[in-house]
């Protein structure tokens, strides 16, 4: 798929504890409405299957819908929205932002319950208008995707999040690791667990997924923390965003990710995956270390297994 990715406001009405785009510390708004509209216009009839919107909470700008008129106007296919869901709650927004050509919907759920995502969010009630928001969407005939990112206050849920999301209705299972930027990496060692730690719960997540019959995806992680399991990474060659990001345009996200935002230890070269995955997240190498990363080798027979 060939998309465009547009961050359409740096704040939120949530204060996540490892926001990436580091929301919780925002003061204002650095997007300049003008410069997505540019950015649309110019990229408009050029073969774009659909345009991704994303922030912040993209729903919570004042001219959100005015926004999505112009992508419809301007020729795009559909729109995929990543939201925390809280104004999806509301089904008279649900219904008007769906008659804009929104078709999937990518929704935050970082907990299994009201308690542990209303902590991580900073946001009381938000677990339960994500909850509603999904329902919403689902009564309103369109796809959701759910994103749940693992970190210290939630891996050992992750199995009981995928059921929730499925039981609502969720078409696609998204667990992310966690990325260590922003507000994250403000918070460095309260939210970033380990990826052994967090290993035999993301692996049980995706098998609970499977069970069900969803599709599920992993991504960010490093192909071998989650041995056995490769085949559910997301695959950035078909997959393909062109970012608007504040005032930087990324012709690639995934190869901007790779080329900045993570990196590989000299063991990395012997790895059976080192053409496909992308590394370890800097920030999380510096402070954390190599030790808990092994190479995955072929052996004779075929079968791959860490050095």
């Amino acid at each position: 798929m060939k998309a465009l990715s547009v961050h359409l406001t740096d704040v939120c009405n949530s204060k996540c504890n490892f926001c990436i785009v580091d929301s919780p510390h925002m003061s204002a708004d650095t997007i300049v409405r003008a410069r997505v509209s540019r950015f649309l216009r110019e990229n408009a009839g050029q073969g774009y299957e659909a345009v991704n919107l994303h922030g912040g909470e993209a729903t919570i700008r004042k001219d959100f819908l005015e926004i999505l008129d112009e992508i419809k106007e301007l020729g795009y296919p559909t729109v995929y929205l990543q939201t925390n869901g809280r104004k999806l709650a509301l089904m008279k927004f649900a219904e008007e932002v769906v008659a804009r050509n929104v078709t999937l919907f990518i929704v935050s759920m970082h907990g299994a319950t009201a308690q542990t995502q209303d902590r991580i969010s900073l946001a009381r009630g938000s677990f339960d208008q994500a909850v509603k928001g999904i329902r919403n969407i689902k009564l309103l005939g369109q796809k959701v995707r759910t994103n749940s990112v693992v970190s210290k206050d939630n891996y050992t849920e992750m199995p009981d999040i995928v059921d929730l999301c499925v039981t609502h209705g969720a078409d696609h299972i998204n667990i992310s690791a966690l990325h260590t930027s922003g507000t994250a990496l403000r918070n460095f060692w309260d939210v970033t667990p380990r990826y052994d730690e967090i290993q035999p719960y993301v692996l049980e997540a995706v098998d609970r997924a499977v069970a069900r019959n969803t599709t599920v995806t992993l991504e960010g992680f490093p192909y071998c923390s989650v041995p056995g399991y490769e085949r559910y990474m997301i695959d950035w060659e078909t997959n393909q965003f062109k970012m608007l990001y504040r005032t930087f345009v990324l012709d690639d996200y995934e190869h901007y990710m790779d080329a900045f935002t993570r990196v590989k230890d000299a063991r990395c070269r012997g790895c059976a995956h080192n053409a496909k995955c992308g590394g370890v997240y800097k920030e999380y190498a510096e402070l954390v270390g190599w030790d808990e990363f092994q190479p995955v080798v072929t052996v004779p027979d075929g079968e791959q297994t860490c050095a």
